[in-house]
């Protein structure tokens, strides 16, 4: 029997001024998208106040595979953009 491998899992930094750090479980980019808006959006932020790093995402061995820019758009690692923000 054929065991069915199991999709990785990404992590999603989440880091702003006054407000609390977050490192989040996410499936794909979308998803890591909509979050990061919805955190964004949710304290008020301004793209000044968040942290170094705030957006990355990285896979299972710490690597960054992605990174969300401030309007919320998916870069992989190469800047190439992989999706524009997600609606919220």
């Amino acid at each position: 029997m054929k065991v069915p491998r199991l999709k990785e899992t990404w992590i999603l930094y989440l880091a702003a001024k006054g407000c609390p750090t977050l490192q989040i479980r996410v499936g794909d980019s979308e998803v890591a998208s909509s979050l990061f808006t919805n955190y964004r959006d949710s304290y008020g932020l301004c793209a000044s106040d968040l942290k170094p790093n705030c957006g990355n995402v990285y896979d299972s061995t710490g690597a960054v595979i992605a990174r969300i820019s401030y309007n919320g758009r998916a870069w992989n690692e190469r800047g190439e953009l992989m999706h524009e923000a997600c609606d919220v």
